[in-house]
């Protein structure tokens, strides 16, 4: 058998989603960050599209109208869950900015500002820091629970073990290599 192509058309695997290719991560999670990249995650926006019940404000901060945008990058809350991270791994530099609006925007900048041994890692850490905001923000929809950036560093640190055991190399030698001792 042979497959011929419908179209003479090279097909371009884009830059955005490398990333999603790259990183270590279980599928789901890498499905849920392809779905934040493009703006499909089932937030109040796009409830309110569909005239759907939906809550007037983010659940993690009591701010700002709720976007996917918005709780992974925008939200206070998600800005001190990924500068507790960074500034756990020594890598302060690539935090979102308050300014900061696009989820693949600030992810693309911060892989091009690491070395290009920890980018991988870094793809890595990046979905799974977006996957535990993401799950806290839906315990906190849910189950009624108070945002705490502790327990989603701590979910984090639980479930990134799991990933490293599973055999996510990338993401367990960036760990491993800018954990301070006693972490």
């Amino acid at each position: 058998m042979v497959f011929i192509p419908a179209s003479r058309h090279i097909m371009r695997f884009s830059l955005v989603l490398l990333p999603l290719a790259l990183g270590g991560a279980p599928l789901r999670c890498k499905f849920f960050a392809w779905l934040a990249i493009k703006n499909r995650v089932c937030t109040a926006d796009r409830l309110a599209k569909r005239g759907l019940p939906h809550p007037a404000v983010c659940p993690l901060c009591d701010q700002a109208e709720e976007t996917i945008q918005h709780v992974l990058v925008s939200c206070v809350f998600a800005r001190q869950v990924w500068t507790l991270i960074f500034h756990d791994l020594g890598l302060p530099s690539i935090v979102p900015q308050p300014g900061c609006t696009r989820f693949s925007n600030w992810w693309g900048q911060s892989i091009k500002s690491v070395e290009k041994a920890i980018r991988k890692g870094l793809n890595s850490l990046v979905i799974l820091v977006a996957w535990e905001i993401w799950k806290h923000r839906n315990a906190c929809v849910f189950e009624g629970v108070v945002p705490c950036v502790q327990q989603v560093r701590q979910a984090m640190v639980e479930e990134g073990t799991v990933w490293c055991l599973a055999g996510a190399l990338a993401l367990h030698d960036l760990l491993l290599w800018r954990l301070p001792v006693g972490s």
